[in-house]
Order: C-alpha cells, then sequence, then structure tokens
C-alpha cells in the first residue's frame, strides 16, 4: 500500500508546530525572555514595564546590605570577636528592616532618578545590553536563576539574581552582585 506524500507532510507539518509551541512557552517562561522584555522596555521608554521585571525593595535590600559590608573594613574586628559579630548582625538586621520603609517612603524618587540614568542610555548601550542578554550564562533551579551577563568592550561582567513568582511565573530582577557593580562602575568612570 503506497502512503501519500500529503500525509508525511502534514505529520511534518503538526509535529513542527508543536515543537515550536513548547519551545516558545518555554521561552515565554524564562529570565532570558523576562531580561530581553527589559531592554525591550527601555528602548520603547516604558518604564512602567521595565520596573514590571524588578523587585526594587529586594534589589535596594541586597546593594545596602553589601554596601555596609564593604564600609566595615575587616580589619576593625579581630575573627572571632563576639561583640563585633553581634554588631554587624544586628546592623545588617536594622538595615533589612528600615530599607523597605525608606523605599516605600521615596520609592518616587528613586524611581525618578533610575528614570534620568535610564534616559541617557544610547541605542549603542541598549543593543550591547540585548547582546549581552542573548549570550548571557543562566543557571536556572526552580524558582531562582543565576544569570551572568558579560560586557566584552567593558571586559566586565555583571551577576544578576532573578527570582520566579511561582503563581504569576514571572521572572523578575532581586539582586545585583555588588562586586561586579562595583568594577563597572569604576570602569565607566574612567
Amino acid at each position: 500500500m503506497k502512503r501519500s506524500p500529503l500525509i508525511f507532510l502534514a505529520v511534518a507539518l503538526l509535529l513542527g508546530i508543536t515543537v515550536s509551541a513548547a519551545f516558545y512557552y518555554f521561552y515565554r517562561h524564562s529570565p532570558r525572555y523576562a531580561l530581553h522584555q527589559m531592554v525591550t522596555a527601555l528602548m520603547q521608554k516604558n518604564y512602567q514595564k521595565f520596573y514590571s521585571f524588578l523587585d526594587l525593595k529586594s534589589l535596594l535590600g541586597s546593594l545596602t546590605e553589601e554596601t555596609g559590608k564593604d564600609l566595615i573594613p575587616p580589619d576593625i574586628f579581630p575573627k572571632g570577636n563576639f561583640i563585633g559579630d553581634l554588631g554587624v548582625k544586628m546592623g545588617g538586621k536594622f538595615m533589612a528592616q528600615i530599607v523597605p520603609q525608606i523605599f516605600e517612603a521615596f520609592e518616587k524618587e528613586v524611581r525618578g532618578v533610575m528614570n534620568k540614568y535610564l534616559e541617557t542610555l544610547t541605542t549603542q548601550e541598549l543593543l550591547a545590553l540585548e547582546g549581552a542578554i542573548a549570550l548571557a550564562d543562566i543557571k536556572q533551579q526552580g524558582n531562582e536563576a543565576q544569570v551572568t551577563l558579560r560586557f566584552p568592550k567593558e571586559d566586565g561582567s555583571l551577576g544578576l539574581t532573578m527570582g520566579r513568582d511561582p503563581e504569576k511565573r514571572i521572572w523578575k530582577v532581586v539582586s545585583v552582585s555588588y562586586e561586579d557593580l562595583k568594577q563597572l562602575l569604576r570602569k565607566k568612570l574612567r
């Protein structure tokens, strides 16, 4: 019995559509897709959409904690000093409590400052960011992903931590590597 080439074509087409749909579904729910959407929002100057992919409270909290560690020189308290360790822990807890309250009070101002900076980004910088996202190293475990963006021109990288809301399945940037951010800023200010 001879089979019609039309049947093979229909099966191949159906299989192609199924694979494409599955790929698109998984891509739309990936950290890389969220990062691409952030850059697209920046290109369109749609800052409200851009902020929907950032957890600003978590970002500011982690940056504040890392900045605090950077401000306290390690030689002030010898290792194992109970009082020094206790003071650092208490200071960290205090900052963890106060940063969200400060953020709520100054959220408009924080976004205003960020918007002014975002306005200065050139098309070339946004395209470089888009390229860095396309080549990003993303390691996902459950609802958390570690992202490393590499910037060959600046000879640096930027580590991000992203979290996914289990209900909405939306990925958001929740923290930035403070050390990477410092290195990039130093190179930019030269």
